[in-house]
């Protein structure tokens, strides 16, 4: 039996840069649009540039994904070595990619097994169901036994973000722009959960450290979490991040916590200057 193949977004993190070489993992290029400049969403990306690129450009960052076109031709790459493919990409509440990637599997029927599995999620989020996948991968498990690992773990990915900004709210269809502009006036901080693959407004609060309160106290009703990490739009840990840290390990002292940049593709819903952490519960018994 060949062995299973692991497609995924280049905007995917994970716990540590070397996983996608590590692993049998492929990354489809998505890229991110800030005027007539096109800069590919990956670990290597800045943020701040990215920021510049779009004050200057006085325009909002638009995510590009592969076309169905460009997912069968990654495909076909890998079909000379594995008959299994699983293909696990960004919600599709976010972008276009596991749309594109199931019209693309349609090329390979009878050919190639091609699983595509929609997260629900993005990031490190995303990181994690990857590489468990690419982890079963190795071990020699089936694409059937793989599959259900991921989508075992979707429902327990939670991810909560706070934003200094309502106006990208009102760019993506969540608010009206009176409440947007409103809202900025008046030092309005909204939070935002992932909630069926999709953003969704929760409650709101007047400063950033009460924001950052909030995110505490989130992560600290979960009796046990597997994985958690403080998501961020710089590379380096910021005090405010290094300051959550301390306090969410009294809430879940062995469990490891990590500091991730966002990255572009997630700037397009929450910004440039967000905060927001991502939580995997422990399964029932395992912890």
């Amino acid at each position: 039996m060949t062995p299973v193949r692991i497609v995924t977004d280049s905007s995917t993190r994970f716990t540590t840069p070397s996983i996608p070489n590590r692993y049998p993992i492929t990354l489809a290029p998505i890229t991110v649009r800030c005027g007539a400049i096109s800069i590919q969403d990956d670990t290597e990306t800045d943020l701040v540039r990215m920021q510049d690129l779009a004050e200057a450009s006085k325009s909002f960052p638009q995510t590009e994904v592969p076309s169905p076109g460009d997912i069968i031709n990654i495909y076909s790459q890998l079909q000379s070595g594995t008959d299994q493919i699983l293909s696990i990409h960004t919600s599709s509440g976010l972008n276009e990619m596991v749309t594109n990637a199931n019209v693309a599997s349609q090329h390979f029927l009878g050919r190639v097994d091609i699983q595509v599995i929609d997260s629900q999620s993005a990031s490190i989020g995303l990181g994690w169901l990857v590489q468990a996948a690419a982890e079963a991968a190795l071990r020699g498990e089936t694409l059937e036994s793989i599959v259900r690992i991921v989508r075992g773990m979707i429902p327990r990915l939670y991810m909560v973000f706070f934003l200094d900004d309502l106006t990208y709210l009102e760019h993506n269809g969540l608010i009206s722009r009176s409440q947007a502009i409103l809202g900025n006036m008046l030092g309005v901080i909204p939070f935002l959960t992932m909630e069926d693959g999709r953003m969704i407004p929760m409650e709101k609060v007047r400063s950033r450290p009460r924001a950052i309160e909030k995110l505490i106290e989130f992560v600290g009703e979960f009796s046990s979490v597997e994985h958690l990490a403080i998501l961020q739009s710089s590379k380096r840990p910021t005090q405010e991040s290094l300051s959550m840290m301390d306090r969410l390990r009294s809430y879940h002292p062995r469990t490891p916590i990590q500091t991730v940049c966002y990255g572009p593709s997630l700037s397009t819903f929450i910004g440039f200057n967000s905060l927001g952490v991502a939580v995997m519960e422990a399964e029932e018994g395992t912890l």
